[in-house]
C-alpha cells in the first residue's frame, strides 16, 4: 500500500521494524516513541501533524514509513526503554533518520515529502549541520509554494488544517533558518488562515468536512482579532518580528542605522511587540497561574514556547544597548532604559524556563532552549560584572548556575549544544580579557553569536583583529591610497 508515492507501515509484519531495527519489534515501543515525538519535538521544532490521526494511522498500517522514521529519529533520544540503554542518547535516532533520508522521494511533490523534509531539517539542526538544514527547509519552501498548500485540495477538515499548519511551519522555519545562515528568505507572507486552537484541532473527527470559508487570515487580522483560544495563532503574529530585529541589528553593525534613527526604529518594533503582548487574552499572559492552567489543559509546553520566543526576541532587540550602558556620561537615558529592558527580558526568560522545568509536562528539553538560554546567560554575565546592585548581582549569579546546570542536561541529548557551550566559553574568554563591557558591542562577531546558533564561533580577539585590518584597508582606499 502506498500514500503520496510512499510505502506505508505495517507494524505487524514490516521487516524494517522487526529485523533491521530490533528495538522497534515491539509495538508498544513504537507507540512510546511516537508519544515522545509529540511531547518533546512536535511544536518545539514544528507543528506538522494531527496527533490522534498520526497514531491511528500507525496502528492501522496507513502511516507512510518515511514519516514514522523521520519522527522517531528525533524522539528516540528521550526513550527510557531498556533496548536503548546501551546507546548514547544523542545517537539513538541516527539510524532512523538515515532510513527516512533513504526513503525520501523528491520526485513526489506532496504534503508527505514536505513533512519529511521538515523532519530531516530538524534532525540536521540537532546535529549542528546548518547547511543540510537549510537545504531541506529550502526544498520544503519551494514544494509548499508549488503545491499552493493553503489552497490544496483537502477531503477533511483535519487535512485542511494540516495544510495550513505545515505552511506556517515552513514559513517560520524559513525565517529562522535564513536568518541563521545569513541568506534571503524564500517564503512570501500570504493571507493564510491562522491555526485553530489545539483543543479544537485534536477533537476534530476524521469525517468532519473542510470549512467552506476559513477565517482569521494573518494579513487581514490583527493580533487582537486572532482566535482567543489559539496559542499558535498568536505565536504566528510574533514570528514576523524576527526578520525585523535581524535587519535592525545588521544595519546597526554596518552603520546604516545609528543615532536617533536607530532608537526610533527599535522603539517602533518594541511598540509592536508590546502591543502584541498587551493584546493577548488574559489567560494567555505570562503568569505562573496561566502556566498551571494551560498545563492542566495539556498545552503548557506551547504556552511556555510562546513566551520564551517573545522574551528571546525582546532580548535580541535590546541587546546592543548593553554595551557601555553603565557609562552614564557616554549614553543617553533612552539607551540606558533599553539596556534595562534587555536585562529584564533575559531574566524573565531564565525564570520562565526554570519554572517550566518543574513539571515534566512542560520541561523544555528541546535544543533551541539551549541556544536561547546561552544568549540570556551572557546578559546575566553583564549584570554580574557591571551591576552596582547587590540583589541583581546575586540573582544573576544564581541564574547563571541554574542555566549551566540545565545546559549540561540538554547537551546530553543534542549534539548542537556543543556549539552553545563553545560559544559561551568564547564569550566568557572575551570578558576576561577586558575590564570594560566592549565585548558586548554589537558587531559582526556578536551577530554570528546571537543568530547562527548551529555554528561554533571563532575567538573574538582574532575576529576583532581581522575587522581592524579590513577597516584600515577601507580607510586607505577611501582616500585613494
Amino acid at each position: 500500500m502506498a500514500k503520496d508515492g510512499y510505502d506505508t507501515i505495517d507494524p505487524q509484519r514490516s521487516p524494517s521494524l522487526s529485523r533491521a531495527f530490533s528495538p522497534l519489534s515491539a509495538k508498544d515501543v513504537c507507540e512510546d516513541l511516537i508519544e515522545l515525538y509529540f511531547r518533546h519535538i512536535h511544536v518545539s521544532f514544528h507543528f506538522l501533524f494531527h496527533q490522534p490521526s498520526f497514531l491511528a494511522s500507525f496502528r492501522d498500517g496507513s502511516l507512510p514509513e518515511v514519516l514514522f522514521f523521520g519522527a522517531i529519529g528525533l524522539s528516540a533520544r528521550f526513550s527510557k526503554h531498556q533496548s536503548f540503554a546501551s546507546i548514547p542518547l544523542r545517537e539513538r535516532g541516527t539510524p532512523y533518520t538515515q532510513e527516512a533520508e533513504r526513503r525520501l522521494n523528491l520526485h513526489s511533490p506532496s504534503i508527505v515529502t514536505i513533512q519529511t523534509c521538515m523532519l530531516l531539517g530538524a534532525a540536521a539542526v540537532s546535529e549542528g549541520d546548518s547547511t543540510t538544514e537549510s537545504i531541506y527547509f529550502s526544498i520544503a519552501c519551494r514544494m509548499a509554494m508549488l503545491l499552493d498548500l493553503p489552497n490544496a485540495h483537502a477531503d477533511t477538515c483535519i487535512e485542511q488544517e494540516i495544510n495550513n499548519r505545515v505552511w506556517w511551519t515552513v514559513y517560520a522555519s524559513d525565517t529562522w533558518s535564513s536568518t541563521g545562515v545569513r541568506l534571503p528568505r524564500m517564503m512570501p507572507h500570504r493571507d493564510v488562515p491562522l491555526p485553530m486552537s489545539e483543543s479544537t484541532f485534536l477533537q476534530l473527527s476524521p469525517d468532519t468536512p473542510p470549512y467552506p470559508e476559513q477565517q482569521f487570515n494573518a494579513s487581514s487580522a490583527t493580533p487582537a482579532q486572532a482566535p482567543h483560544d489559539s496559542l499558535l495563532a498568536h505565536w504566528k503574529f510574533l514570528d514576523q518580528r524576527l526578520s525585523q530585529i535581524d535587519e535592525v541589528n545588521t544595519k546597526a553593525v554596518s552603520h546604516e542605522l545609528h543615532g536617533f534613527q536607530l532608537l526610533q526604529t527599535v522603539e517602533s518594533i518594541s511598540l509592536e511587540m508590546e502591543s502584541w503582548a498587551s493584546s493577548l487574552p488574559v489567560k494567555m499572559r505570562n503568569t505562573a497561574e496561566n502556566l498551571t492552567y494551560w498545563t492542566k489543559e495539556g498545552f503548557g509546553h506551547i504556552f511556555v514556547l510562546l513566551h520564551v520566543q517573545y522574551l528571546h526576541f525582546s532580548q535580541l532587540l535590546f541587546y546592543q544597548f548593553l554595551h557601555r550602558s553603565t557609562d552614564s556620561a557616554g549614553h543617553t537615558s533612552v539607551n540606558f532604559q533599553n539596556a534595562q529592558k534587555c536585562r529584564q527580558h533575559a531574566t524573565d526568560l531564565c525564570n520562565l524556563i526554570h519554572l517550566a522545568r518543574e513539571n515534566p509536562l512542560t520541561d523544555p528539553l528541546y535544543s533551541i532552549a539551549g541556544h536561547i538560554l546561552t544568549i540570556a546567560s551572557t546578559v546575566q554575565l553583564h549584570i554580574l560584572l557591571f551591576s552596582s546592585h547587590a540583589a541583581e548581582v546575586q540573582e544573576a549569579r544564581q541564574l547563571l548556575e541554574r542555566n549551566f546546570e540545565f545546559l549540561t542536561i540538554l547537551r546530553t541529548y543534542w549534539s548542537c549544544l556543543d556549539a552553545s557551550f563553545s560559544r559561551f566559553d568564547a564569550f566568557h574568554r572575551a570578558c576576561l580579557r577586558r575590564q570594560d563591557d566592549s565585548h558586548f558591542q554589537m558587531d559582526r562577531w556578536m551577530l554570528k553569536f546571537m543568530l547562527e546558533f548551529a555554528e561554533p564561533v571563532n575567538d573574538r580577539a582574532q575576529v576583532e583583529d581581522d575587522e581592524f585590518v579590513a577597516h584600515e584597508e577601507w580607510s586607505l582606499a577611501s582616500i585613494g591610497i
